[in-house]
Protein backbone atom coordinates (compact mmCIF):
# COMPACT_ATOMS: atom_id res chain seq x y z
CA UNK A 1 0.00 0.00 0.00
CA UNK A 2 1.31 2.99 -0.87
CA UNK A 3 2.26 5.52 1.73
CA UNK A 4 -0.86 7.85 1.52
CA UNK A 5 -3.34 5.42 1.10
CA UNK A 6 -1.84 3.85 4.13
CA UNK A 7 -1.50 7.35 6.01
CA UNK A 8 -5.66 7.66 5.52
CA UNK A 9 -6.21 3.86 6.42
CA UNK A 10 -4.29 4.62 9.82
CA UNK A 11 -6.04 8.23 10.44
CA UNK A 12 -9.70 6.33 9.85
CA UNK A 13 -8.55 3.13 12.07
CA UNK A 14 -6.77 5.70 14.79
CA UNK A 15 -10.55 7.77 14.84
CA UNK A 16 -12.14 5.00 15.40
CA UNK A 17 -10.27 3.37 18.28
CA UNK A 18 -9.79 6.76 19.68
CA UNK A 19 -13.39 7.93 19.63
CA UNK A 20 -16.50 5.79 19.12
CA UNK A 21 -15.02 1.90 19.80
CA UNK A 22 -14.19 3.02 23.20
CA UNK A 23 -17.88 5.08 23.44
CA UNK A 24 -20.07 2.15 22.79
CA UNK A 25 -17.17 -0.70 24.44
CA UNK A 26 -17.61 1.55 27.43
CA UNK A 27 -21.20 1.21 27.61
CA UNK A 28 -21.56 -2.63 26.98
CA UNK A 29 -23.06 -4.68 29.51
CA UNK A 30 -21.81 -8.06 27.77
CA UNK A 31 -18.31 -7.29 28.76
CA UNK A 32 -19.41 -8.50 32.64
CA UNK A 33 -20.24 -11.90 30.97
CA UNK A 34 -16.44 -12.28 30.04
CA UNK A 35 -14.03 -9.56 32.15
CA UNK A 36 -10.56 -11.53 30.94
CA UNK A 37 -11.40 -11.36 27.30
CA UNK A 38 -12.46 -7.44 27.59
CA UNK A 39 -9.87 -6.56 28.88
CA UNK A 40 -7.41 -8.38 26.65
CA UNK A 41 -9.92 -6.42 23.83
CA UNK A 42 -8.94 -3.23 25.79
CA UNK A 43 -5.03 -3.78 25.30
CA UNK A 44 -5.56 -4.16 21.89
CA UNK A 45 -7.23 -1.09 21.38
CA UNK A 46 -5.09 1.11 23.37
CA UNK A 47 -1.84 -0.75 21.44
CA UNK A 48 -3.63 -0.73 18.07
CA UNK A 49 -4.92 2.82 18.13
CA UNK A 50 -1.35 4.87 19.48
CA UNK A 51 0.18 2.84 16.97
CA UNK A 52 -2.66 3.74 13.69
CA UNK A 53 -2.46 7.08 15.07
CA UNK A 54 1.78 7.01 15.19
CA UNK A 55 1.61 5.46 11.45
CA UNK A 56 -0.78 7.68 10.68
CA UNK A 57 1.15 11.33 11.18
CA UNK A 58 4.33 9.65 9.75
CA UNK A 59 3.05 8.27 6.35
CA UNK A 60 1.27 11.62 6.09
CA UNK A 61 4.54 13.57 6.87
CA UNK A 62 6.67 10.93 4.08
CA UNK A 63 3.99 11.52 1.62
CA UNK A 64 6.13 13.18 -1.14
CA UNK A 65 8.47 10.94 -0.34
CA UNK A 66 6.00 8.34 -2.44
CA UNK A 67 6.43 4.36 -2.56
CA UNK A 68 5.33 2.26 0.91
CA UNK A 69 5.63 3.50 4.14
CA UNK A 70 9.48 1.63 4.53
CA UNK A 71 10.63 2.98 1.46
CA UNK A 72 9.41 6.73 2.26
CA UNK A 73 10.86 6.13 5.57
CA UNK A 74 14.07 4.94 4.18
CA UNK A 75 14.25 7.73 1.84
CA UNK A 76 13.85 10.47 4.72
CA UNK A 77 17.07 8.43 6.63
CA UNK A 78 19.10 8.58 3.57
CA UNK A 79 18.39 12.74 3.05
CA UNK A 80 19.39 13.51 6.26
CA UNK A 81 22.46 11.21 6.36
CA UNK A 82 23.94 13.07 2.98
CA UNK A 83 22.97 16.51 5.40
CA UNK A 84 19.78 17.10 3.82
CA UNK A 85 18.31 18.66 7.14
CA UNK A 86 15.05 18.91 5.82
CA UNK A 87 14.86 15.17 4.71
CA UNK A 88 13.53 16.25 1.64
CA UNK A 89 10.18 17.12 2.74
CA UNK A 90 8.28 20.31 2.80
CA UNK A 91 7.75 22.52 5.61
CA UNK A 92 4.08 21.76 6.34
CA UNK A 93 5.65 17.77 6.15
CA UNK A 94 8.09 18.74 8.23
CA UNK A 95 6.18 20.32 11.49
CA UNK A 96 4.17 17.05 10.92
CA UNK A 97 7.24 14.47 11.33
CA UNK A 98 8.50 16.56 14.35
CA UNK A 99 4.88 17.21 15.89
CA UNK A 100 4.59 13.34 15.45
CA UNK A 101 7.94 12.50 16.74
CA UNK A 102 7.14 14.81 19.57
CA UNK A 103 3.68 12.71 20.53
CA UNK A 104 5.71 9.37 20.63
CA UNK A 105 8.43 11.05 22.87
CA UNK A 106 5.56 12.25 25.12
CA UNK A 107 3.97 9.05 25.13
CA UNK A 108 7.34 7.03 25.81
CA UNK A 109 8.36 9.83 28.72
CA UNK A 110 5.05 9.90 30.61
CA UNK A 111 4.84 6.21 30.82
CA UNK A 112 8.37 6.03 32.21
CA UNK A 113 7.51 8.73 34.83
CA UNK A 114 4.18 7.27 35.51
CA UNK A 115 5.83 4.00 36.39
CA UNK A 116 8.68 5.84 38.37
CA UNK A 117 5.92 7.99 40.27
CA UNK A 118 3.94 4.87 41.15
CA UNK A 119 6.66 2.55 42.04
CA UNK A 120 7.98 5.17 44.06
CA UNK A 121 4.70 6.01 45.86
CA UNK A 122 4.08 2.05 46.74
CA UNK A 123 7.32 2.12 48.02
CA UNK A 124 7.19 5.10 50.43
CA UNK A 125 3.71 3.22 51.50
CA UNK A 126 4.65 0.02 52.22
CA UNK A 127 7.80 1.76 54.22
CA UNK A 128 4.98 3.41 55.99
CA UNK A 129 2.78 0.88 56.22
CA UNK A 130 5.94 -1.27 57.91
CA UNK A 131 6.18 0.78 60.49
CA UNK A 132 2.86 1.86 61.63
CA UNK A 133 1.13 -1.10 61.25
CA UNK A 134 -0.32 -3.34 63.86
CA UNK A 135 0.16 -7.54 63.79
CA UNK A 136 -2.68 -9.60 62.41
CA UNK A 137 -5.22 -10.52 65.09
CA UNK A 138 -5.36 -13.72 66.59
CA UNK A 139 -8.58 -15.55 65.54
CA UNK A 140 -8.97 -13.84 62.46
CA UNK A 141 -8.61 -15.34 58.87
CA UNK A 142 -5.89 -14.49 56.33
CA UNK A 143 -3.21 -12.11 57.24
CA UNK A 144 -1.75 -8.66 56.13
CA UNK A 145 -0.86 -5.50 57.63
CA UNK A 146 -3.28 -3.95 60.07
CA UNK A 147 -3.59 0.16 60.16
CA UNK A 148 -5.23 1.98 62.93
CA UNK A 149 -7.89 3.68 61.25
CA UNK A 150 -11.82 4.10 61.69
CA UNK A 151 -12.58 3.79 57.79
CA UNK A 152 -13.74 0.47 56.67
CA UNK A 153 -11.14 -0.30 53.21
CA UNK A 154 -8.95 -3.15 52.49
CA UNK A 155 -6.21 -2.75 49.79
CA UNK A 156 -2.98 -4.22 48.02
CA UNK A 157 0.39 -2.59 47.24
CA UNK A 158 1.76 -4.92 44.30
CA UNK A 159 5.55 -5.39 43.46
CA UNK A 160 7.86 -7.54 44.37
CA UNK A 161 7.18 -7.23 47.81
CA UNK A 162 3.71 -6.93 48.34
CA UNK A 163 0.86 -6.33 51.27
CA UNK A 164 -2.41 -6.50 51.94
CA UNK A 165 -3.73 -3.81 54.04
CA UNK A 166 -6.49 -3.64 56.55
CA UNK A 167 -8.36 -1.08 58.61
CA UNK A 168 -9.77 -1.16 62.09
CA UNK A 169 -12.44 -0.12 60.85
CA UNK A 170 -12.71 -2.99 58.17
CA UNK A 171 -11.88 -5.51 60.78
CA UNK A 172 -15.15 -4.27 63.56
CA UNK A 173 -17.16 -4.08 60.11
CA UNK A 174 -16.97 -7.24 58.67
CA UNK A 175 -17.53 -10.92 59.94
CA UNK A 176 -14.90 -13.90 58.85
CA UNK A 177 -16.48 -15.16 55.79
CA UNK A 178 -16.56 -11.29 54.33
CA UNK A 179 -13.12 -10.66 55.29
CA UNK A 180 -11.74 -13.89 54.16
CA UNK A 181 -13.65 -12.81 50.72
CA UNK A 182 -12.27 -9.50 50.75
CA UNK A 183 -8.66 -10.35 51.39
CA UNK A 184 -8.68 -13.43 48.73
CA UNK A 185 -9.92 -10.54 46.33
CA UNK A 186 -6.56 -8.38 46.68
CA UNK A 187 -4.28 -11.72 46.88
CA UNK A 188 -6.05 -11.58 43.13
CA UNK A 189 -4.93 -8.31 42.21
CA UNK A 190 -1.34 -9.32 43.61
CA UNK A 191 -0.97 -12.65 41.96
CA UNK A 192 -2.40 -11.80 38.26
CA UNK A 193 -0.30 -8.11 38.81
CA UNK A 194 -3.40 -6.30 37.71
CA UNK A 195 -1.51 -3.00 38.51
CA UNK A 196 0.70 -4.06 35.28
CA UNK A 197 -2.24 -4.13 33.15
CA UNK A 198 -3.66 -0.43 34.61
CA UNK A 199 -0.71 1.25 34.48
CA UNK A 200 -0.31 2.12 30.48
CA UNK A 201 -4.14 3.35 30.65
CA UNK A 202 -3.01 5.57 33.35
CA UNK A 203 -0.18 7.10 31.30
CA UNK A 204 -2.31 7.43 28.24
CA UNK A 205 -4.29 9.54 30.07
CA UNK A 206 -1.88 11.77 31.35
CA UNK A 207 -0.58 11.76 28.15
CA UNK A 208 -3.56 12.73 26.01
CA UNK A 209 -6.45 13.96 29.02
CA UNK A 210 -7.86 15.96 26.20
CA UNK A 211 -9.11 12.80 24.51
CA UNK A 212 -12.51 11.30 25.94
CA UNK A 213 -11.85 7.72 24.38
CA UNK A 214 -8.77 7.14 26.63
CA UNK A 215 -10.29 8.19 29.79
CA UNK A 216 -13.28 5.86 29.07
CA UNK A 217 -10.89 3.42 28.66
CA UNK A 218 -9.17 4.11 31.67
CA UNK A 219 -12.48 3.71 33.71
CA UNK A 220 -14.05 0.74 31.70
CA UNK A 221 -10.22 -0.94 32.41
CA UNK A 222 -10.20 -0.13 36.45
CA UNK A 223 -14.22 -1.59 36.44
CA UNK A 224 -12.79 -5.07 34.60
CA UNK A 225 -10.20 -5.63 36.93
CA UNK A 226 -12.15 -5.35 39.77
CA UNK A 227 -14.61 -7.93 38.44
CA UNK A 228 -11.73 -10.17 37.24
CA UNK A 229 -10.65 -10.11 40.78
CA UNK A 230 -13.97 -10.60 42.01
CA UNK A 231 -14.59 -13.84 39.67
CA UNK A 232 -11.23 -15.03 41.34
CA UNK A 233 -12.08 -14.43 44.86
CA UNK A 234 -15.75 -16.08 44.28
CA UNK A 235 -14.08 -19.12 42.92
CA UNK A 236 -12.46 -19.33 46.29
CA UNK A 237 -14.80 -18.45 48.34
CA UNK A 238 -18.32 -17.57 49.18
CA UNK A 239 -19.07 -14.84 46.57
CA UNK A 240 -22.52 -13.64 48.59
CA UNK A 241 -19.62 -13.07 51.52
CA UNK A 242 -17.61 -11.32 48.83
CA UNK A 243 -20.90 -9.29 48.04
CA UNK A 244 -21.90 -8.68 51.34
CA UNK A 245 -18.49 -6.97 52.36
CA UNK A 246 -18.26 -4.79 49.56
CA UNK A 247 -21.68 -3.71 50.06
CA UNK A 248 -21.09 -2.98 54.18
CA UNK A 249 -18.08 -0.57 53.58
CA UNK A 250 -19.66 1.03 50.41
CA UNK A 251 -22.31 1.96 53.13
CA UNK A 252 -20.67 3.19 55.76
CA UNK A 253 -18.01 4.99 53.34
CA UNK A 254 -14.86 3.22 53.44
CA UNK A 255 -11.60 4.89 54.05
CA UNK A 256 -9.71 6.76 51.53
CA UNK A 257 -7.90 4.37 49.19
CA UNK A 258 -3.57 5.77 49.02
CA UNK A 259 -1.76 6.80 45.49
CA UNK A 260 -0.36 3.36 43.98
CA UNK A 261 -2.81 0.90 45.88
CA UNK A 262 -5.38 -0.92 44.21
CA UNK A 263 -8.99 -1.30 46.64
CA UNK A 264 -11.13 -4.06 46.90
CA UNK A 265 -14.19 -1.59 46.64
CA UNK A 266 -12.41 0.08 43.46
CA UNK A 267 -14.69 0.20 40.19
CA UNK A 268 -18.49 0.90 39.67
CA UNK A 269 -19.66 -1.19 43.05
CA UNK A 270 -23.69 -1.44 42.92
CA UNK A 271 -22.51 -3.31 39.35
CA UNK A 272 -19.84 -5.56 40.54
CA UNK A 273 -22.43 -6.69 43.95
CA UNK A 274 -25.11 -7.37 41.33
CA UNK A 275 -23.12 -9.45 39.27
CA UNK A 276 -21.79 -11.19 42.32
CA UNK A 277 -25.21 -12.34 43.66
CA UNK A 278 -26.68 -12.59 40.24
CA UNK A 279 -23.60 -14.00 38.23
CA UNK A 280 -24.36 -13.72 34.37
CA UNK A 281 -23.98 -16.69 32.47
CA UNK A 282 -20.61 -17.30 30.80
CA UNK A 283 -20.65 -17.72 26.90
CA UNK A 284 -17.47 -19.63 25.50
CA UNK A 285 -18.79 -17.90 21.50
CA UNK A 286 -18.59 -14.69 23.01
CA UNK A 287 -15.59 -15.28 24.46
CA UNK A 288 -14.21 -16.72 21.19
CA UNK A 289 -14.76 -13.69 19.83
CA UNK A 290 -13.71 -11.25 21.77
CA UNK A 291 -10.02 -12.68 21.51
CA UNK A 292 -10.92 -12.69 17.36
CA UNK A 293 -11.15 -9.49 17.82
CA UNK A 294 -7.74 -8.52 19.72
CA UNK A 295 -5.83 -10.54 17.47
CA UNK A 296 -7.10 -8.33 14.44
CA UNK A 297 -6.98 -5.02 16.06
CA UNK A 298 -3.23 -5.93 17.16
CA UNK A 299 -2.71 -6.80 13.56
CA UNK A 300 -4.45 -4.30 12.05
CA UNK A 301 -1.73 -1.44 12.01
CA UNK A 302 0.96 -3.98 10.49
CA UNK A 303 -1.31 -5.15 7.42
CA UNK A 304 -2.47 -1.59 6.56
CA UNK A 305 1.45 -0.86 6.43
CA UNK A 306 2.40 -3.90 4.38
Amino acid sequence: MNVTAAGIALAVLAVALIGPVPAVLSRAQWTHREPRAALVCWQAIGLSGGLALLGATTAMALAPLGGDLRDALFAWIRNLATGDLTGGLGTWHQVLMVATIVVYLRLLGVLITTTRRTWILRRRHRDLVDLVADPWPTGRPGRGQVLNHPGAAAYCLPGRTPRVVVTTGALDLLDDAELGAVLEHEDAHIRERHDLVALPFAAWTRALPWFPGIRRARLAVDSLLEMVADDSAADRCDRNALASALARIATVGGAATPAGAIASTGGTMLARVRRLLDPPPRSRRLRVVLYATAVVLFALPALVLI
